[in-house]
């Protein structure tokens, strides 16, 4: 439940951080919504692989070679860029909360 947790807090801080400098920049429109989508199962992805691999919440070997951003933070970034108003970040945040959980549950480690 401590992995839920943390994902789901790198998850809201991405998605309302994406959500807000989008609307500052004033970024609108159906390709950022079609960039976000493909994002989305891009972090899905991701986290299965997480789940998989059984990798902690914050990972990363290199900052210049690799990257520190895990699937929580991925899916956050699609949130940020699909919804459009506050109504709409609210249920992606719900819906975000359902797939780390759903991904959580379902998904079983593999034994290295």
């Amino acid at each position: 439940m401590k992995r839920v947790a943390i994902n789901f807090i790198i998850f809201l801080f991405a998605a309302l951080g994406t959500f807000f400098v989008k609307h500052l920049l004033s970024i609108d429109g159906g390709v950022v919504r079609i960039i976000g989508l493909v994002v989305l199962v891009l972090a899905i992805a991701y986290l299965v692989l997480e789940k998989r691999m059984n990798l902690p919440s914050i990972y990363g070997r290199s900052q210049s070679g690799g990257s520190n951003a895990n699937g929580a933070a991925v899916l956050g970034v699609a949130c940020g860029l699909v919804v459009i108003g506050t109504t709409q970040l609210v249920i992606g945040l719900v819906i975000g909360l359902v797939i780390i959980l759903l991904v959580n549950k379902l998904v079983a480690t593999t034994a290295q």
